[in-house]
Formats: structure tokens, C-alpha cells, sequence
């Protein structure tokens, strides 16, 4: 059957399988405090099951990606899929934390990370030319609408039921996409499974699993920031950075080894031979930088919501929907507009309007006195229109510029690098707003407490002062004038240098766009 002729209900499967592991990553961040009621456990230990999810999906994507030649797609992710239904029914009955973490963390970060690689091949395998384009943007606009509305539903859900009602509404949706498996076409499998490079495997786990390891410890501020006041804790700091290195360490010898089979012929556990591909390599990168972005914003905007104004779980979602909202509209126009404009343009395009997105709400904030949080809404629509261009559009020049049998590998390299961009960015953009506070505090506390004039007394009490700001007591603040002004100008400013750095690293990754060619035509 050509490709042109295929239906909807293939594309509908994938989008669920989408849906459900966005939502997955945003629902239960407004949850924690219940969770640690509700299992009897610590916050730390909640925010480390949260983290841990991601970790997995992380480190098994390639080899997610990889099975497909072994098993073929359709196979590879429907057991994805029934690895996720089982993990969320242990979620959903979780009766401590060790169960939460094996359910939801282990088996259904594992399952996603079958399913992830796979959508994306599925999706290019089974539509073409415009439809293809429609295809990519609606998946990826799926996802980020699951992620926008996950603090909503999961809020709703905690608030009048509970938050097992969110696992048990995946469980569900998983049933769904079984009930329509007929509808997802089989791949042919290429390999053997003694043809799966086992060393090769282990390689690129064991590097992707110290390096986001490494870059969650930065996460945590008392692990490398010193008490006496001065930024780097040399011995938090060094072992931070030395799992960075010991990942990125692993993964360049993955990539030699990689490299070695190839020349002797032998089947490689991923054929980095694609990444000669220039669109692919800087495709791929533009998509590391994007989900950068998204994840950083959609850390920041909801903290800054919430610790200025109080809002509540679902007023920030309202919030945030914004720009999800942006990005639905062009996404699914995305098929309409490349009959006009060339798929690699408008990826260029994106990266500009999303540049003038993080402009506006850096100029948002210049006004910060009298900043209402609605405000933030037209520059979170514009970021969103951004990406909503971009995304899809890259997306599809990233796979069409590979042939079939590069498909598999392909997806698993695009999946990485979103993954590991989300998990960087949320670090990444949440240090950087750390730093500017500190700064902002050192120029500022001086000025309005008169004892901290004293540069001794400054440096004991600095990180408290830190901590105040990151993680303020709104009753207090009312009643300290001063700590009030403290608190709003040194957040705000923090938040405008996050903005800005975002806006840096968008025009690298336009730089990076220009240098991309538009996919071949069908």
C-alpha cells in the first residue's frame, strides 16, 4: 500500500503513546507534598523517583531504537507499551515509596523508552510529503500540550481524588492503543538478536546514565555550593563534574568502538556513520537545544508563579498553556506552510520567533513592581508559536534525510538527544537563575540591612539569604518590607538572565538551522 493511502487511526496510537509519557513527566510534580503524606517517605526521596524516570527513559532509548531491527517496530512498541500499562497499575497501588519508584520510575521509564524511538520511525515510515509534515507536527504537538496540562490534571486529580487516579488513567489509555494495534504496520526486522552489540549497549548506557547522574547533583545547590559564601564548593563542584566527564568519557570511547566495528564489518550496536549526515547532526542538536528550552522555561515560569503569587497547581497550568497553545496552532499548519516555505526556513523562522518570545518576557519583567502574572502569557504564546514552527519541521528533516534501514538508529539518536536536552535544561537554566539570585543578593543586601556591610557577616548568612529566596515564606515576607523588596528584585532577575541565556543559546541553535538542507522530496 503507498504510503500517501494510509488513515489516521496509526497516527492516532502514536500520539496517545505520546500523550500519556508527557503527561507522565509534568502530573506529578504538583503531587509531592501528598505523596510524601500518602507513602509515609521524604520530599527528597519523591523528587529523586521523579528524576529517576527521565534517568531511565535516558539511558534505554537506544537501545529502544535498536530493537526495532531486531524485533521490528510495531513489536518493539507495543511491548513498550504493555511494559508501561503494568508499571502504572504498580504506580497506582503503591502503598510505599520503593513500590512508587519500581512502578512508575523503573518499569514505566523502561517502557517509554521503547516506545519513544519507535513513534517517530512509525510516523516517517507510514506517511509522506505533506501528510508526513501534519504527522510530526500533531505528535509534537501532542507532547507538549501533555506536558503543559499535566500540572492541571494532576493538580485536579490530587485536589478532588487522588494522584493514583493519574497512573490508573494511563493504564487506560495503554489499554486503547492495544485495542487500535492493528492499525500500525510491521517493519521487516534486519538483525539477529546475537547480532546486538552488547558492549556497545553497555557503553552507551553506562555514559548517558553517569553524565545525567552528574547533572542532576547540580540540581541540588547544597552539594556544590559553599556556606562560606562563595559559589563553587570545590568538592561538591569537582564530583559533579567528574561524573559529567566520566559520562562524556564513555560515550567518546562508545563512539570509537562504534567506529572500530564498522571498519571491520561487524554489525555496530548504532551506526554512527549517520552522523556524516550534516542535516541530521545539526538537526539533532537544534533538538537538544529546544528541549533545552522548553524544559527550562516550563521549570521557571512555575516557580516564579507560584512563590509571587500563590498560585495554585492549576492557575499556573492555566499559565503555562500558553504556550502550547502557540505551538498548536503553527504545528499543525506546519503541512500548509512548507507548500510555501521550505521545511528547513521555517525550522530558521521558529528559532527567530522564539527569540522574540524570550525577548518579550525578558521585557515583561523590566516593569516587575507592578507585573501581573497574565502578563507573561503573550511572550509564552510567541515562544510557543516558535517552537511550534520549528519542532515538527525539524523533526521531519531529521529522519527524511536517512533511508529506511537508518530509520531505527536514526530515532534513537533524535529521542537521546531531546531527553537528555530536557533533563540538561531544567539543570542548566535552573543554575543559571540560581547564580543571578546570588549575585543580585550580594549588590543588595548591603543596601538594606546595614549590618551586612560587614563582609564576614555577609558570607555566613548568604546562603540562608539563598535559600529564603528560592524557597520564600510568603507570611514573612509580608511583614519584612525590606526582604519583600529583596525577594521580588533579586527573583526578577534571575529570571531576566535566565531569559537572556535562553536567548543565546536559540540563536545558536538558528546559526546551527542555517546550515540545514530541506528533506528530499517523496
Amino acid at each position: 500500500m503507498d504510503k500517501q493511502n494510509y488513515g489516521w487511526t496509526s497516527l492516532f496510537v502514536i500520539s496517545l503513546s505520546l500523550f500519556i509519557i508527557g503527561l507522565d513527566s509534568t502530573f506529578m510534580n504538583v503531587a509531592m507534598m501528598n505523596l510524601v503524606k500518602d507513602l509515609q517517605t521524604t520530599l527528597g526521596s519523591v523528587q529523586s523517583i521523579i528524576a529517576v524516570y527521565t534517568l531511565i527513559m535516558g539511558c534505554f532509548v537506544l537501545f529502544g531504537a535498536k530493537l526495532q531491527d531486531v524485533i521490528g517496530r510495531k513489536k518493539t512498541f507495543f511491548s513498550g507499551a504493555i511494559i508501561y500499562g503494568i508499571g502504572a497499575i504498580i504506580a497506582a497501588t503503591s502503598m510505599n515509596s520503593n513500590m512508587l519508584l519500581l512502578g512508575w520510575s523503573v518499569i514505566e521509564g523502561f517502557g517509554a523508552a521503547l516506545m519513544l524511538p519507535a513513534t517517530s520511525a512509525i510516523v516517517t515510515a507510514t506517511y509522506s510529503g505533506a501528510k508526513r509534515t501534519f504527522a510530526m507536527g500533531f505528535t509534537a504537538t501532542m507532547f507538549t500540550v501533555s506536558v503543559a496540562l499535566g500540572p492541571i490534571i494532576g493538580g485536579f486529580l490530587t485536589t478532588f481524588y487522588s494522584w493514583r487516579y493519574g497512573f490508573g488513567l494511563e493504564a487506560i489509555v495503554v489499554l486503547i492503543m492495544l485495542l487500535f494495534s492493528h492499525s500500525v504496520v510491521e517493519s521487516k526486522p534486519t538483525l539477529k538478536w546475537g547480532d546486538m552489540n552488547l558492549k556497545g549497549a553497555f557503553l552507551s548506557t553506562a555514559g548517558i546514565l553517569v553524565f545525567i547522574i552528574g547533572v542532576l547533583q547540580l540540581n541540588n545547590p547544597v552539594s556544590w555550593v559553599n556556606y562560606s559564601g562563595t559559589i563553587i564548593n570545590p568538592i561538591g563542584f569537582t564530583v559533579a563534574m567528574a561524573m559529567m566527564l566520566t559520562g562524556v568519557s564513555l560515550l567518546v570511547i562508545f563512539f570509537l568502538y562504534q567506529r572500530k566495528r564498522i571498519k571491520q564489518d561487524k554489525t555496530p550496536f548504532m551506526n554512527i556513520n549517520i552522523l556524516k549526515n550534516r542535516s541530521f547532526t545539526f538537526g539533532v542538536i537544534c533538538i537538544f537545544i529546544m528541549a533545552l528550552i522548553q524544559a527550562g522555561i516550563f521549570y521557571l515560569t512555575p516557580l516564579y508563579v507560584q512563590t509571587r503569587w500563590e498560585a495554585n497547581a492549576l492557575m499556573t497550568g492555566v499559565i503555562l498553556l500558553a504556550a502550547p497553545l502557540g505551538a498548536l496552532i503553527f504545528a499543525l499548519s506546519a503541512s500548509k506552510l512548507t507548500k510555501y516555505i521550505k521545511h528547513n526556513y521555517l525550522v530558521s523562522l521558529g528559532f527567530i520567533v522564539s527569540i522574540i518570545g524570550i525577548l518579550i518576557l525578558y521585557l515583561t519583567f523590566t516593569n516587575y513592581v507592578n507585573l501581573n502574572m497574565y502578563d507573561l502569557m503573550p511572550g509564552l504564546f510567541i515562544l510557543g508559536t516558535g517552537l511550534g514552527l520549528a519542532i515538527p519541521n525539524v523533526n521531519n528533516i531529521v529522519l527524511s534525510n536517512l533511508k529506511k534501514t537508518q530509520l531505527a538508529d536514526g530515532s534513537g539518536i533524535q529521542n537521546t538527544f531531546n531527553l537528555v536536552g530536557a533533563s540538561f535544561g531544567t539543570v542548566l537554566i535552573g543554575v543559571i537563575y540560581f547564580i543571578a539570585v546570588y549575585f543580585s543578593l550580594l549588590s543588595s543586601l548591603p543596601v538594606e540591612y546595614p549590618q551586612y556591610q560587614n563582609q564576614q557577616a555577609l558570607n555566613q548568612d548568604m546562603y540562608s539569604w539563598v535559600d529564603k529566596i528560592l524557597h520564600p515564606n510568603m507570611a514573612t515576607i509580608k511583614e519584612d518590607h525590606n526582604l519583600s523588596i529583596i525577594t521580588l528584585k533579586s527573583s526578577t532577575q534571575g529570571m531576566q538572565v535566565a531569559l537572556l541565556s535562553s536567548a543565546v543559546l536559540l540563536f545558536i541553535g538558528f546559526l546551527l538551522s542555517i546550515f540545514i538542507k530541506p528533506p528530499p522530496l517523496d
